[in-house]
């Protein structure tokens, strides 16, 4: 509530709301005023009954604070449970991947009588250099890899994780 309304010294008169607004103020008051006696509420007045409750609300204590380190621990909670879970789902990534590699390679082996001679034909089309420059890059691509892979497990890079966040 405004208690610096200068609506009555406006020039066409007081503000249009100015009756509404006395009415809620006067609300507001008897609410504050009926909370602090303990009178009993009135299911007749609803406006007034939310006055009260919101009275009420506001003489309340606070709430105890928070105590000191507490988004230390939370912190340390949240990383201790995320790092319980994923032991077992690293686990089960590497033996998904060993089994998609073993079918893969599986797969390769026996039909290689089928598709085999079409890759020499389609690697004899192409023109010379081509495969040694493809092989020349495929190698850079795995010795970059095993290089990343090697400083990880050396503790000289950060994992993929603790970069991802």
């Amino acid at each position: 509530m405004n208690r610096n309304d200068e609506s009555d010294a406006r020039p066409d008169g007081p503000h249009p709301h100015a009756a509404a607004a006395a009415r809620e103020w006067a609300l507001q008051e008897r609410a504050r005023e009926d909370e602090r006696r303990g009178a009993p509420m009135s299911e007749d007045e609803p406006r007034l009954a939310q006055y009260r409750l919101l009275s009420r609300a506001l003489r309340a204590p606070p709430m105890e604070p928070i105590p000191y380190g507490f988004a230390e621990q939370v912190a340390r909670r949240a990383q201790a449970a995320a790092e319980a879970g994923d032991g077992i789902e690293r686990w089960l990534q590497r033996l998904l991947l060993l089994g998609l590699v073993v079918a893969s390679a599986s797969l390769i082996v026996g039909g290689a009588t089928d598709w085999l001679a079409g890759v020499d034909a389609a690697v004899r089309r192409l023109p010379a250099g081509v495969v040694s420059w493809g092989a020349l890059a495929g190698a850079c691509c795995l010795l970059s890899w095993g290089c990343s892979a090697a400083a990880r497990a050396a503790g000289l890079e950060p994992a993929a994780s603790a970069r991802a966040a």
